[in-house]
Parts: structure tokens; sequence; C-alpha cells
């Protein structure tokens, strides 16, 4: 599945060598998506320096590598959040290259499950998201959606077993990639299932953490149901490998199998 020591988004042993913050003119941290839950960074790292955003809600913090694609989640709910980026000065080090306090308020907190962000990245001219609008035409609810979306993929993707050895720190999905090569790990198969939903406006989490009968970490998803007022866990992952060793599976999980750390 995932392992655990290539989860970059995990927080990492960081020690803040500088409280100093860098205030400028304008702010590198970029609030206009703010009543969609999601924050975006402008900043633009030093060659070979690592550079991260740490983002904090109460004693929860989530730690993600500036790349390319820097807009962020605010998915722990409303409320007041810190916002820092920071830059590596030696090993495990960083220092504080500007911090800001953001408060968020929601009209409706599952918006931000139905963002493109940098872990699960979307937009309109992707094939996985063109199938996602052919898969759910004729769907008459989300729950339609959901099935029709969740039956495509563990019926045509497969678990790339090579890439779950080889994996490097820092990996982002590609859902195209997973889709066009049909194959990918837990990570790829929960970031597809949820760009793919949240494009067709069903709000989903890619998930992280344990689940009961796997040892390695593992990814996959919640996905709210409108119709029901609720959460189900869907595991893509596990399904398809199930399917392709015609085993007998359902598609809602049970939480007792399942034990979240992170949530995007």
């Amino acid at each position: 599945m995932l392992k655990r020591n290539l989860v970059i988004f995990s927080l990492i042993a960081t020690i803040i060598l500088s409280s100093t913050v860098a205030f400028a003119s304008t702010s590198n941290i970029d609030k206009s998506q703010l009543e969609s839950g999601l924050i975006s960074i402008n900043y633009t790292p030093k060659k070979d320096v690592a550079t991260k955003v740490m983002i904090s809600k109460g004693d929860v913090k989530y730690t993600y590598d500036i790349k390319a694609y820097n807009s962020f989640p605010l998915q722990l709910g409303d409320g007041k959040y810190t916002v820092s980026i920071l830059e590596n000065v030696d090993g495990n080090k960083y220092r504080q290259v500007e911090k800001e306090e953001i408060n968020l308020k929601l009209s409706n907190a599952n918006t931000v499950f139905l963002q493109s962000s940098q872990i699960v990245n979307w937009n309109e001219n992707m094939d996985a998201i063109k199938k996602a609008n052919e898969l759910t035409k004729g769907a008459k609810n989300d729950n339609e959606k959901v099935i029709a979306i969740y039956n495509y993929i563990v019926n045509n993707i497969s678990y790339d077993n090579e890439k779950a050895v080889s994996v490097q720190a820092g990996y982002i999905p590609s859902i195209d990639s997973t889709l066009n090569e049909q194959k990918g790990i837990c990570y790829d198969y929960s970031a597809l299932f949820a760009a793919m939903l949240r494009s067709v406006d069903v709000p989903t989490k890619l998930v992280m953490g344990r689940k009961n009968d796997i040892e390695a970490y593992h990814a996959w998803n919640q996905v709210y149901l409108k119709d029901t007022n609720e959460w189900i866990i869907i595991d893509t992952t596990y399904d398809a490998s199930m399917k392709k060793g015609k085993s007998a599976t359902s598609m809602i999980k049970s939480e007792k199998e399942y034990t979240v750390e992170k949530q995007y």
C-alpha cells in the first residue's frame, strides 16, 4: 500500500530556528479562495532549498512541500488556523519565512472537499474528469454517481506492486497517469476517486491511516451522501484487489476496520 515513512504529509521533525516573520507589502499567503476552504502559497523557493508550508489548527499540524501547484485545504473545520512558510537550513532544521493566522468560517463545511488542491489536483481538461462526466451523465443522484465511478475504478485500475516499493518521499499522484496507465498504489486510487467525485459535486475526502488487515500505511476515501446526510467509507484499492482475486466485497466499509490519521 503506502509506506508510512514516505508520506511527507505527516508532520516532519521540524525545528524552527527563527521566529522572525518576514513582513512584506504583499503576502505570499493568498487567501482569495478562503470561501472555498483553500489557501495558496505564492512563495518561490530558493534553488535546491527545501521549502514547506505548515498549516496548524490547535494541536493538529499538516506539512506540505511547496511545489508547482500550491493550493492547500483548511480541512479541519471552522476556526483559527496558523499558516507558516518554512525554509530548510540544515538537516531537519527550518527557519520561518512567513506566518499568518487565518480565521475560517464556511457557509458549508463540506465545500473544502469539493475543491482541487495539491494532493487532490484536478481540472475540467483532465482525462479523468472527462471520464467522470461520461460515467455519471445519466445518474439521478449522488449515490448513482458514486457507484458508477467506483465500479469503473475497481474494474479497471490494478495495484502497482513495483511502484509500492520504489515510490519516493514527496510523491504526489497524477490522476491522469493513474487513469491512462490503469495502475497505481493506494494513494493513486484514493486521489483518483476523490478527484472524479469532487468534479461531479460529490464531497470526498482522501484519508490516510491504518486498515486492520493491512500492515502498511494506507489511503482510502470518505464520501458524503447528501440524500442520507452521512459520510461513508470506500476503499477502491482494497476492493480492486478483492475483485481481481474473485473474492466478494461490499463498497461501503465499516469504520471499525480503519484508523484515520490524516484527511485531505
